[in-house]
């Protein structure tokens, strides 16, 4: 077989590959070692499987066409399917691409994904901000009616809490990226439930814990101070603080770092709680040198206390009894007297005088 410019035979029949068609369909390639023709896109960009219903691909893309007498159906037929007309979107892109004329598709959606992502955390910034500023005040999030969106423009009838009404002020006094969020945020995503809350009140948690337990290993020495004690539930809680050096600010510190329920609250099982918590926050306890508690059994008991046991594993932890403890009891003891309650009440009522 041959590739000529005749169109015909003598019996009006095609019967070589006619080089015209170069030039009516592009996308034709004649193959010497096939001795037949092919789609040149579809042979690179070509699915398993193509079109609606599954098109098997065939003559054109998987084996050869050499049925000259039909070719123009043939390469009509082939040139009006789905899977052709996506490979010749394809073949067009990547030269697009090579002339720099056009961003590839992949960086084009990685693109998408980076404005997404940064749009979505410019948009939770300012209710990340609301939170935290709460909490440094000290004020409480919650409100008699909080849920539901926050429509700008209009007083709520009820007290919806003092996170919603930051919001509403910061959005009023012009912030552009909260009003757009608050105006257009889907109503399952706009992060305001009071499950949202404290996710992210959880989250910041776990951030300044982390701050605290580093700072305590860069100090390499510290002292445990820890009490349990049952809340409103009658659920026993085991309050543990630290009492470290920060060497940042050169001064000697004391921070909470957890609440921990307890089942058992004999010396042993309040030591391993102790110690096991301790350990899964990443503190480590070869710089562990002091143990300060009150004065119950439970705690300072010298053979099945918490500190017993704690001294036990890590001798250097020496056990001192919480001054604090001790000046808060003698004050009670004191309040036996009359004179020294009366005083002590004196004391409290100028204390209380703005």
């Amino acid at each position: 077989m041959r590739i000529n410019d005749s169109t015909t035979t003598t019996c009006g029949h095609v019967s070589i590959f006619i080089y015209s068609w170069f030039a009516k369909w592009k996308w034709l390639v004649y193959s010497k070692n096939e001795k037949g023709a092919f789609c040149k896109v579809c042979v690179i960009f070509g699915c398993n499987e193509g079109g609606r219903g599954h098109q098997q691909l065939g003559q054109l893309v998987i084996t050869k066409f050499d049925n000259w007498k039909d070719s123009t159906l043939k390469f009509n037929s082939h040139e009006s399917t789905q899977y052709h007309k996506m490979s010749v979107l394809k073949a067009d892109n990547i030269i697009n691409i090579y002339k720099n004329q056009k961003v590839a598709v992949d960086v084009q959606l990685n693109n998408v994904l980076k404005n997404n992502l940064h749009e979505n955390r410019e948009r939770i910034k300012p209710i990340i901000e609301t939170i935290l500023l709460c909490g440094r005040q000290g004020l409480s999030t919650r409100g008699h009616q909080d849920s539901g969106r926050i429509v700008l423009g209009e007083e709520s009838l009820e007290n919806d809490g003092n996170f919603r009404a930051l919001l509403r002020y910061r959005a009023t006094g012009g912030d552009v990226m909260l009003t757009k969020h608050l105006t257009e945020a889907s109503n399952n995503a706009t992060y305001l439930s009071g499950k949202m809350q404290n996710e992210i009140i959880d989250s910041c948690g776990t951030l300044i814990q982390r701050q605290i337990v580093s700072k305590i290993n860069k100090s390499q020495c510290f002292t445990i101070l820890a009490d349990e004690t049952a809340d409103v539930s009658g659920i026993e809680q085991f309050s543990i603080c630290i009492r470290y050096f920060d060497t940042d600010l050169s001064k000697i510190r004391e921070d909470f770092l957890i609440f921990v329920p307890v089942t058992d609250v004999t010396g042993n099982g309040l030591a391993t709680v102790l110690l096991n918590t301790l350990t899964s926050l990443g503190l480590n306890l070869n710089y562990l040198r002091g143990q300060g508690y009150d004065g119950a059994a439970t705690m300072s008991g010298c053979f099945n206390g918490v500190q017993a046991h704690i001294s036990e594993k890590y001798p250097l932890a020496l056990y001192l009894h919480c001054t604090s403890h001790c000046l808060n009891l003698a004050v009670s003891y004191a309040c036996n007297v009359k004179s020294v309650r009366n005083t002590i009440g004196s004391i409290q009522e100028t204390d209380a005088v703005p």
